[in-house]
């Protein structure tokens, strides 16, 4: 029985994981935390469009972008860490923990807009994590 494997798929996905867990500062519950808030927060917007029927090609476009320009904060306060010699990660940490509250809050919205209401709880700490963030 003969094997197949796409090598170059293999060493471009590989790559690819391993550079950005290193632009990340590695993978650890913070970052998976943001990429599951960032997954539920894209299908949320998506199904609050649909029932809004303001779905469009160009709006998930641009949700997209936002969600890279996310990754991409995320980024630079990691090369800050490095490059301050800020050994334990305090901006990133900081900039993912901002990120999560916003994804957070926007999730809320999103399924607000669908008639499910969330525990006031949960979007007061979403909101104070959000605004300890701001410096407020």
């Amino acid at each position: 029985m003969k094997q197949s494997t796409d090598t170059l798929w293999t060493a471009i996905t590989g790559g690819a994981s391993i550079t950005l867990a290193y632009l990340l500062g590695g993978l650890d519950n913070l970052v998976a935390a943001f990429a599951i808030f960032m997954v539920c927060d894209y299908i949320t917007g998506i199904i609050a469009g649909a029932k809004d029927k303001q779905v469009s090609s160009r709006r998930a476009l641009k949700g997209l972008g936002k969600k890279a320009g996310m990754i991409t904060f995320v980024i630079v306060a990691n090369q800050l860490d490095i490059i301050t010699g800020n050994q334990n990660g305090f901006l990133r940490d900081a900039m993912l923990t901002f990120l999560i509250a916003t994804e957070g809050i926007s999730i809320i919205e999103n399924l607000d807009r669908l008639g499910l209401k969330a525990p006031s709880f949960l979007a007061k700490v979403l909101e104070q994590i959000s605004e300890k963030g701001e410096g407020k």
